[in-house]
């Protein structure tokens, strides 16, 4: 049988779909034949990793869903959405056209499903279960010991591959519905994690991202306190030709302390990703975050004086209910200081399940398009100017090759110290390439050194 794979969400998904293709590989090598195209006439079965977090997620796991069965392909769904709907589906919040859409899809005899822990211990006959009878395994506690199994590494030929270190979520944001699908925090050893880093390395691996829900709090599950410092600096000491970042870091446990024990590690990519989400001290307490602007300040403060070569990322919400004109102008102030290298911002929506859901004085939506589209411009007009004064000779990863049609290359190149799937590429000619670090031949992967125009 000829199967693919669809992973929809975050790179956590990924994680959890490569432990997947890399069991199913191993263990029914005679039985199973990939096919990267999954949409192709030849493959039968498409695992589809579906995520359940936000509506855009859901609706995209119903297109893609519409359009598989019109191929007449057999889907086995993994992930956030199946729980979203199986788990919580009673729950009077939810969206009726959601749920009518659910119940519609699911009834379709070409669909089954995998919970967490079977992905894990897959066998062929788990692919005749059906979603109609509503089967209890969906909700096995989420354990699924993926760091025991072989792995397909999807991502190796560009270089990079995610490190998930731990699994669901203790922090209660009241926009975020993360721990009511995947659970409390799990996370794995330092043992567990520093092997699959060294197998990383050993296969070629020269950028290992380590991801978490919350990556800060790593280990505490565990160790009573955090470890994630502990851990880079076990990862620090492994050898071989490699760097490494992590995502997710919250900023209530990022102390001075802490980020003077990252100056002495070797290969760490000072790389920031700090979901702040606001400015306004009375927004950050509806949300349920755990810190202060003027800690904030005092955080990026201590980053830009200790990491002269750094990457600093963070997010925001606009329209967070109760979210005055003069929260968003907080907001504002705050993009204005220029201490981001990359800023994503979100239009706040309500999600059904979320405790934000349910707060009083909601922004209409025509208030939080236009604060949106202000802050956009604010952002774009900054990243221009960063552009503009932006070093012309860099190093980079190179992510995609093109040739036109009059045979002329252009190289997609991944700046050293931006992240894969986030951050901006520059788009180069070959001419403007100074030097490979791996070799002549310039190929997927390749480090390089380039100059801009």
């Amino acid at each position: 049988m000829f199967f693919s794979f669809i992973n929809l969400g975050c790179t956590k998904n990924l994680v959890d779909t490569q432990f997947l293709l890399g069991r199913i590989l191993e263990r029914r090598p005679d039985q199973f034949f990939y096919a990267v195209d999954p949409f192709s006439d030849e493959v039968e079965l498409v695992f589809l990793n579906t995520c359940g977090f936000i509506s855009s997620g859901r609706q995209e796991m119903f297109h893609t869903m519409k359009k598989l069965l019109r191929k007449e392909k057999k889907i086995c769904l993994l992930g956030c959405a199946v729980q979203y709907f199986e788990k919580l589906v009673k729950d009077a919040r939810l969206s009726d056209a959601e749920t009518q859409e659910w119940e519609r899809l699911k009834s379709h005899p070409g669909l089954t499903f995998l919970s967490w822990s079977e992905l894990a211990n897959f066998e062929p006959s788990l692919l005749e279960k059906s979603l109609i009878a509503g089967e209890n395994e969906l909700f096995d506690g989420n354990d699924f010991q993926w760091q025991e199994n072989a792995r397909a590494y999807t991502n190796s030929e560009l270089g990079f591959e995610y490190l998930k270190i731990a699994e669901g979520c203790n922090n209660h944001c009241s926009f975020c519905i993360i721990p009511t699908i995947r659970g409390r925090q799990r996370s794995l050893s330092l043992e567990a994690v520093i092997a699959e880093a060294r197998n990383l390395i050993a296969s070629g691996v020269r950028e290992l991202i380590l991801i978490a829900q919350d990556s800060t709090r790593y280990g505490v599950d565990l160790y009573g306190k955090s470890q994630l410092f502990e851990l880079l600096e076990g990862i620090d000491a492994l050898e071989g030709d490699f760097h490494y970042r992590v995502l997710y870091l919250y900023p209530d446990l990022l102390t001075k302390r802490h980020l003077e024990r990252l100056t002495k590690l070797k290969k760490f990519i000072p790389y920031f990703d700090l979901p702040l989400q606001h400015a306004s001290p009375k927004i950050l307490k509806a949300m349920g975050r755990f810190y202060d602007h003027q800690m904030t300040l005092e955080l990026l403060d201590f980053i830009e004086g200790h990491f002269p070569e750094r990457f600093v990322r963070t997010n925001f919400i606009i329209g967070f209910p109760g979210e005055t004109e003069e929260d968003f102008q907080a907001l504002m102030d705050f993009i204005r200081g220029d201490w981001f290298e990359n800023i994503a911002l979100f239009e706040y929506h309500d999600e059904p399940l979320a405790a934000s859901s349910l707060l009083p004085d909601k922004v209409e939506a025509k208030t939080i398009r236009k604060r949106f589209l202000e802050a956009k411009k604010l952002v774009d007009e900054l990243q221009a100017q960063r552009s503009q004064h932006a070093a012309k000779e860099k190093t980079g990863t190179i992510s995609e090759l093109r040739s036109d049609a009059q045979g002329n290359w252009r190289l997609m190149v991944r700046p050293f110290l931006h992240c894969p799937e986030i951050d901006e590429e520059d788009e180069i000619q070959i001419e403007q390439v100074m030097q490979c670090f791996d070799g002549e031949e310039l190929t997927l992967g390749s480090r390089i050194a380039y100059r801009l125009p």
